[in-house]
């Protein structure tokens, strides 16, 4: 029972935590993380393109599993895209 309390509490720290997922909108806690995963995504990508690292001379380091710069990621799911 503990333990279940301290995961629930986790997904609501990632809740509050990830700007993509509604906060006004019930999601399971597999949409929480696809809302994570794809966050994390993005915010990989916005660092492999910083205006500061392009100009250094010498190509960031780019980590398994990541998008080369210039290559459009496909999100996970289309989520939460009710009206």
């Amino acid at each position: 029972l503990c333990l279940q309390c301290d995961m629930n509490d986790c997904y609501s720290r990632l809740r509050k935590l990830v700007p993509t997922i509604p906060p006004n909108k019930r999601v399971s806690k597999v949409e929480i993380l696809q809302h994570v995963i794809d966050y994390i995504l993005d915010l990989q990508l916005a660092l492999e393109t910083h205006p500061a690292l392009l100009r250094q001379q010498q190509p960031p380091a780019l980590h398994p599993g990541s998008c080369p710069v210039g290559t459009p990621r496909t999100p996970l799911t289309a989520l939460n895209t009710d009206p």
